[in-house]
């Protein structure tokens, strides 16, 4: 018994040694293998031969890459059905049979969740042209795009349903409708110079399911106000453009300002905006074109993208059109994921007013101040025709309730007469915001450069969704 017992031991043995050895070898033998040359069977065209062409010399496993491109390619071009075969023998030949099946075109999209927008307003919200070839590339901007909105919150996938008569591909997507509309009261407090700020705003959203957009908002403090709004109306005459309108009414102890703007905007290629405008001032009308792309992933908090807006106005005085000048002003952010919860902010904007040279009227110059801009300054705290400043901003954020950020933020301005040159500031702080369902608090302490730690500015913010 104990001579079989061991027999049966060393034989079991043998097998695990053996088994070892051929896993060794296939180990081996895969990371040597190469593509040899590629054989296609049936129908294909130059173009599908180019592109796996990229895998002689390869490794016998790196084809997936290629296939992928090569579909996704064609998918992207109506032909959601492509299929690709691939299959490498022992001698390194890789054997492809490619099928590309039927174009398709898009189909009216529907939403599955909600119908508190307005079906028609809801399919040109999602960008996707009827009878356009099906793109997924545009199927997955279409989605970024309407949860950047605010409108919505996704539920699930957008589901693809075939129409049963033509070749056309429905996509059904599950966005539920979300409170975005708000109203939010902020207040703010600079201890260096003992002065209290009130701001009141009103933001109404995609209005009884519509897509209008309502924004006001109104600043004051103990010698200064200002009221500031626009409305949206969407797809005007049934187009792709909206109307917009705006304007800002600013009085302070020193000058007094107003400006009502009309113009028309629309979205390119789902990141895209561009907008022109012409407005009439107290003294002075203007032209503005206006370009901004966006790529945030959402709304509220975000964690990733980027967003860059540029506005070039010319201003021209109203008695006089042969006196006028350019106010250009741009802005840049742009959010990266470092680590789990952690995530890097980088902000930069600038503005000038051209000819360098020229007199400008004090209410004309660019206001700085305030949480969207120098943070460590009272909103409209000075004025100038240049500025230029950048911020670096760490966060830790918890999905869509709390963000904490610590941010720096250096820049500079153009100081006024009788000063000369440029001025060079220094503005950090840090920042918290927690929401709740249907309302929000926001804190910031901002310090400027060579101010005392207890000399900044705080602020408070309250905000209701609805």
């Amino acid at each position: 018994m104990k001579n079989e017992e061991l027999k049966v031991k060393n034989g079991r043995y043998v097998a695990f040694v053996v088994l070892l050895l051929g896993a060794a070898l296939n180990l081996c033998f895969a990371s040597t293998c190469r593509i040899e040359r590629v054989e296609w069977n049936g129908d294909h065209s130059e173009f599908e031969e180019l592109s796996m062409s990229v895998i002689v010399g390869a490794p016998c496993d790196s084809w997936r890459g290629a296939k992928h491109k090569l579909l996704r390619y064609y998918e992207d071009r109506g032909f959601v059905g492509a299929s690709l075969q691939v299959h490498v023998d022992s001698a390194g030949v890789a054997h492809c049979k490619f099928e590309r099946g039927s174009a398709w075109v898009w189909a009216e999209p529907e939403n599955l969740d909600s119908g508190a927008t307005e079906i028609d307003v809801f399919r040109r919200l999602t960008g996707l042209e009827i009878g356009e070839k099906v793109s997924l590339s545009d199927l997955e901007r279409s989605e970024r795009r309407l949860l950047r909105l605010g409108y919505y919150e996704q539920t699930a996938g957008v589901r693809l349903f075939r129409d049963p008569v033509r070749n056309r591909i429905i996509p059904a997507y599950s966005m539920r409708a979300t409170p975005i509309s708000a109203a939010e009261g902020f207040l703010t407090y600079s201890s260096d110079e003992n002065v209290w700020e009130g701001n009141i705003n009103l933001a109404l959203y995609n209005i009884l399911g519509t897509g209008r957009d309502l924004q006001l908002e109104g600043n004051s403090q103990n010698d200064s106000r200002r009221l500031e709004g626009s409305y949206r109306e969407r797809f005007i005459f049934g187009t792709a453009w909206d109307v917009v309108v705006r304007g800002f009414f600013e009085d302070d102890s020193l000058s007094r300002d107003s400006r009502l703007e009309l113009g028309v905007s629309r979205n390119v290629g789902f990141n895209f905006d561009v907008a022109v405008f012409v407005g009439i001032g107290n003294d002075e009308k203007s032209s503005t074109l206006e370009l901004s792309y966006i790529s945030f992933d959402r709304s509220v908090l975000p964690r990733s993208g980027t967003s860059f807006d540029l506005s070039l106005a010319w201003m021209m005085d109203r008695p006089d059109s042969l006196d006028s000048y350019l106010r250009l002003q741009s802005s840049l952010v742009y959010y990266l994921p470092l680590w789990k919860n952690f995530i890097v902010r980088y902000s930069a904007a600038a503005g000038a007013m051209l000819p360098s040279g020229g007199a400008f009227a004090r209410e004309d110059l660019f206001s700085l101040g305030g949480i969207n801009s120098f943070k460590g300054m009272m909103y409209g705290f000075m004025r100038t025709r240049a500025y230029g400043f950048s911020q670096a901003a760490l966060l830790w954020q918890d999905g869509y309730d709390l963000s904490i950020e610590l941010f720096y933020q250096p820049g500079l301005y153009r100081r006024m007469k009788p000063f000369h040159g440029w001025a060079r500031e220094h503005d950090y702080g840090i920042g918290f915001t927690q929401y709740r369902k249907s309302w929000s608090f926001s804190i910031y302490y901002a310090l400027r450069n060579g101010c005392d730690y207890l000399d900044g500015v705080l602020g408070f913010g309250v905000k209701t969704l609805f």
